[in-house]
């Protein structure tokens, strides 16, 4: 089977987006498919590359930290000319859209627009809702019949899709998987050339916050909880990652970064945070030099493959009670879930994992036993054939259906 992918961004752009496709395109490969994939440019990078046997194409047409609703407008003749000449030059069965049904109806007319004249069926991955209020969010649901599938990466998005408009019987559960390999428990052999990669953290309890810094993802929740957890265990050290390259619609990344570096100040916490941009492929160790994990997201979180990662790795996770986080972190089991904003809940769930280093290593390994058995790469790339193959199946019947009534 031959798939294109569309997104808008890929590493070294960091992302829980980002990671899936970095992880599901060479998946499906090994399941002898043929992937491309059109993404946003990155300076400093090719046109066009390969990444474990997939074509990559970048385009700055495909760019959201560059492009707005204006720029969008201005150049859609070259947006249209550049998704056509990528179509028709990897000829795919399926297009399998990635957070199409949001940031811009062109773009998706476009891909309708190739469907109703190629017959290539479209599938989307949603990885995200918006705000209900949202303009660009209402006008997108109204394109809700473009797609002929829907993967929603939780139970929680295909609840919420199904109340804006899409038909719950096209939407199929597909939680993320992880790489095993990729995200695994530190090894003996591991564990002095970390101490030595990261010196600074030497006799520090670590806490790991991994995802991108904003408010939405809760950093200032977890440096409210830091205050707190300060009191109890002074040389504590709370790690914040992904403050480089991410997808910043809006341009609200460096104010987010801003402020959060501002409360750190305000709260007298510099010896205690480490922040800087860490590399993809320095992820994987941030979650083995650490003790435990907090992702206490302030919006209602499709997902969080970051749960993945840190159970992968045997690192026991507090998140918030938010979006799909629940379907995944049992509380008490492999890690705890506290109250959305809860900096209090937080930093007492964090003390409570601080105290019991055998706490810590029994939710570790339970989360890591959950992981093999739920969430690994082949289930959700099995999972994700299963679409494609039923897709390509019921597009089969419509084409015939309109052969029959010719």
């Amino acid at each position: 089977m031959n798939i294109a992918q569309i997104h808008w961004a890929f590493p070294p752009v960091i992302g829980g987006v980002e990671s899936h496709l970095a992880m599901l395109g060479p998946e499906l490969i090994k399941n002898n498919c043929r992937v491309s994939l059109l993404t946003g440019a990155v300076e400093g990078l090719e046109e066009e590359d390969r990444y474990e046997e997939m074509y990559i194409k970048r385009t700055p047409l495909m760019d959201l930290n560059s492009l707005d609703p204006q720029n969008i407008a201005a150049q859609a003749g070259k947006i249209r000319k550049q998704i056509e000449q990528f179509i028709d030059k990897t000829k795919p069965d399926i297009i399998h859209a990635h957070n199409m049904h949001y940031f811009s109806p062109l773009h998706a007319d476009i891909l309708y627009e190739i469907k109703q004249d190629k017959g290539i069926p479209l599938v989307l991955t949603a990885h995200n809702v918006w705000a209900e209020a949202d303009k660009t969010w209402q006008e997108m649901n109204s394109r809700a019949h473009y797609w002929d599938a829907v993967i929603a990466v939780s139970d929680y998005i295909k609840q919420q899709l199904g109340q804006v408009g899409y038909d719950k019987k096209t939407i199929t559960v597909v939680h993320h998987g992880i790489d095993l390999n990729r995200f695994s428990p530190v090894s003996a052999c591991e564990k002095k050339e970390i101490a030595a990669l990261y010196s600074n953290f030497r006799g520090r309890q670590v806490i790991f916050h991994p995802a991108r810094m904003s408010l939405d993802k809760g950093c200032h929740i977890s440096v409210k909880a830091l205050k707190i957890i300060k009191e109890e265990f002074p040389n504590v050290l709370l790690v914040l990652a992904g403050t480089g390259q991410t997808v910043d619609w809006g341009a609200h990344q460096q104010k987010h970064v801003a402020k959060i570096m501002g409360l750190i100040d305000e709260l007298g916490l510099r010896p205690n945070v480490y922040a800087r941009l860490f590399d993809w492929h320095e992820m994987p160790i941030l979650y083995k030099v650490s003790d435990l994990c907090v992702y206490p997201s302030c919006f209602e979180e499709p997902f969080g493959l970051v749960m993945l990662e840190s159970m992968a790795t045997e690192k026991p996770i507090v998140v918030s009670k938010a979006g799909g986080m629940p379907e995944v972190i049992q509380n008490g089991v492999n890690g705890f879930v506290v109250k959305m904003g809860s900096a209090a809940e937080l930093a007492e769930r964090c003390g409570q994992l601080l105290r019991s280093p055998r706490l810590c290593c029994r939710m570790g390994k339970q989360g890591r036993s959950m992981v093999e058995k739920y969430w690994t790469k082949d289930i959700m790339t099995a999972a994700t054939l299963a679409v494609y193959q039923n897709t390509k199946t019921g597009a089969g019947k419509k084409d015939a259906g309109r052969q029959l009534l010719a």
